[in-house]
């Protein structure tokens, strides 16, 4: 059986700039330990509230 998987390590910036940019999705790839997971889901968590600040003029008044 072929494994077609590539396992790699990336720092949460990088990530987080992946993510932000919208060229990685939580769809295309999978965490392999727990404090990955957190990790990954902490980073999309942040990006969909800073995108929902952006598209509502976000005039800072702490409302998400």
């Amino acid at each position: 059986m072929e494994n077609n998987l590539v396992h790699i390590a990336i720092s949460p910036n990088v990530l987080a700039s992946l993510i932000e940019s919208g060229y990685i999705h939580a769809i295309d790839f999978r965490c392999m330990d727990i404090d990955s997971k957190k990790m990954v889901w902490k980073l999309f968590l942040s990006t969909v509230k800073l995108t929902k600040k952006i598209k509502s003029g976000y005039q800072g008044n702490g409302y998400v």
